[in-house]
């Protein structure tokens, strides 16, 4: 007795399902609706893409805007020095002893970023892991290629 309603039932599954399957009357116009999209999202991820590498090599440039070899470094270059932006952030390294702070804590004063400013002006920051500040310079390579450099403003923060 129970197997007649679950007979029925498969029966009816059996029977009632078709394997059908239907198609909207616009298929073309879905199709056509979904390339478009399929386009604007290939396009916008190029475009991403683009600006991202553009970003990347902002981010990565080593270029100085404030200091153009060929003209801020002719006089540099004439002295017969070929690279006068490196020439003059190696003379400043070596010079710690013009970091207007004293270290604390037992660390070490050191030069971080240097930045020529022209071809009269360097700014760096320096730290030594607890005080650190930025100090603008003024510089002078002499005709035996030293340089001489001048504090012209400085601040530091703890």
């Amino acid at each position: 007795m129970k197997k007649i309603p679950i007979l029925l039932m498969v029966g009816f599954l059996a029977f009632g399902c078709k394997n059908e399957v239907k198609h909207p009357e616009n298929s073309s116009d879905k199709t056509e609706e979904f390339t478009f999209k399929i386009d604007s999202l290939k396009k916008e991820i190029q475009s991403l893409k683009i600006l991202n590498d553009s970003l990347m090599k902002t981010e990565n440039a080593t270029e100085n805007y404030w200091f153009i070899s060929a003209y801020n470094g002719s006089r540099l270059s004439r002295l017969g020095i070929t690279n006068p932006e490196k020439f003059v952030e190696n003379a400043l390294r070596k010079r710690v002893d013009l970091i207007p702070s004293e270290a604390v804590l037992g660390g070490t004063m050191n030069f971080g970023k240097i930045q020529l400013l022209g071809n009269k002006w360097v700014i760096a920051d320096y730290n030594d892991g607890h005080i650190q500040g930025r100090t603008i310079f003024e510089y002078l390579v002499n005709d035996k290629k030293a340089v001489e450099f001048k504090i012209l403003a400085s601040n530091d923060t703890e």
